[in-house]
């Protein structure tokens, strides 16, 4: 029984480990960024071609990079090409049941040199309590459900990755940066488990380096 259970809580621990480091990358990759500007328009634009096959052809991967990591210690090297469609599909068929009720939708465009986010925040959910007061003024103003579009990089490299901010809409107006970069963090932290897209991160399964690709991501481990 005492074996069981530890096997139970092996699979928990695993599963758990599984979905949070996916979801660390995906929204590393859109600096937990960002918020549809129009799920439909992005999907026309970028041909995203969300489908349950392609979300379990993304966890299969995923597991993959799981298990080489295991099976190597880090020590390996392999790489692994993700496409758009298949992150946005895991996205939205395996992640999004467990984002947080600030975090109502969550599509990425990835191209060579720049990752595109797009959104819908519920900032009544969100509750950000920035210690900055310029900020904290700005913030204590939105309400509601709004869509969020984010422009900027991807740094991923040494085995640790962050988001780098270039601009950012907001319902397609305009937002400083440092709002941005501010609601960014909130999302992330209110995410299970928290973390700060902003801030350089140690990325899972021994994962090296993450180059950005038409329309896909390939991972080195």
């Amino acid at each position: 029984m005492k074996k069981d259970r530890g096997c139970l809580a092996c699979r928990a621990g695993t599963d758990r480990t599984f979905r949070a480091a996916m979801g660390a990358l995906a929204l590393f990759l859109v600096g937990l960024a960002a918020f549809p500007l129009a799920q439909s328009i992005l999907q026309a634009e970028s041909g995203t071609g969300i489908s349950k096959a392609a979300a379990d052809e993304c966890a299969r991967k995923v597991k993959e990079l799981e298990a080489f990591s295991a099976r190597t210690g880090n020590r390996g090297t392999r790489t692994t090409r993700i496409s758009e469609a298949e992150l946005n599909s895991f996205l939205a068929y395996q992640l999004s049941p467990k984002y947080h009720a600030s975090l109502k939708s969550l599509t990425v465009r990835l191209e060579p040199t720049r990752l595109q986010g797009v959104a819908i925040v519920d900032f009544d959910q969100l509750g950000m309590n920035s210690k900055k007061t310029v900020t904290r003024m700005l913030a204590s103003l939105l309400t509601g459900k709004h869509t969020l579009t984010a422009f900027g990089k991807l740094i991923a490299e040494g085995g640790r990755a962050n988001f780098q901010l270039e601009r950012a809409l907001f319902d397609d107006v305009g937002l400083p940066n440092l709002l941005v970069e501010e609601i960014i963090s909130a999302v992330g932290k209110r995410q299970k488990p928290p973390f700060d897209p902003m801030q350089p991160s140690q990325m899972p399964y021994g994962i090296q380096k993450v180059e950005m690709g038409q329309g896909c991501i390939t991972v080195y481990q």
